[in-house]
């Protein structure tokens, strides 16, 4: 069911960053490591919780080297309340420790060098390009994933396809305010369980509103 005609994907385009103007990240940050820090600890946690423990964190750790060499229970301690706590701290002080040691502490604005990190994936990598360095990236989080499927930008849910799928069919000048719109949708319209589609602004454009939804093969 997805759409292909550029025509189409202009409309939705476009009415969906005037739906939402807001651009950039929530995340707080004074620099691409604590973006890079900020966005490894948002997993599954919501950027409010996260930007009321980064600045403990990074007033305590405020360079990669402080954070690559903290003792883990002292940084689990801060960043618990972001959830699966163990597993984050020690993601965040792994990337930080390799940064110290191997780059000076520099983060590089490079899909190839942000990926060879450790913890860092395409998501948020893409992040890291698109809000602390400016590039155009297509970020896909849970609710570009879903939204994309669902208005018909992808026929796939698999992250990486969607990214392509996207990349293929929006102009690269709208990637980062398109997938800043998507996630204020989501958020705000288009939930995972009941989407509100009579307060959509591109219901009408929606290949499928009013369609039972049917998951494609990952």
């Amino acid at each position: 069911m997805a759409f292909k005609a550029q025509k189409h994907v202009r409309q939705v385009v476009d009415t969906l960053e005037k739906a939402h103007p807001g651009r950039g990240t929530a995340l707080e940050f004074k620099d691409p490591w604590q973006l890079l820090t900020a966005t490894i600890l948002s997993a599954q946690c919501t950027d409010v919780m996260i930007n009321k423990v980064t600045p403990r964190l990074f007033a305590t750790y405020p360079d990669p080297c402080a954070l690559g060499h903290a003792d883990i229970l002292a940084v689990e301690a801060i960043v618990k309340p972001t959830g699966f706590f163990h597993n984050k701290a020690k993601a965040i002080i792994a990337e930080s420790l390799e940064l110290c040691e191997k780059w000076g502490g520099r983060v590089t604005p490079e899909m190839v060098f942000l990926t060879r990190l450790p913890g860092v994936g395409r998501k948020t990598a893409n992040v890291v390009l698109a809000h602390a360095f400016g590039q155009q990236t297509v970020v896909v989080d849970t609710h570009v994933k879903r939204l994309a499927y669902r208005i018909g930008l992808s026929e796939s849910l698999v992250p990486e396809k969607v990214e392509q799928d996207i990349m293929g069919i929006v102009s690269k000048s709208h990637w980062n305010s398109l997938c800043d719109a998507l996630i204020a949708h989501g958020r705000s319209i288009c939930d995972a369980r009941r989407p509100n589609c009579s307060a959509c602004p591109i219901s009408q454009l929606c290949p499928r509103n009013g369609v039972q939804e049917a998951k494609p093969a990952r």
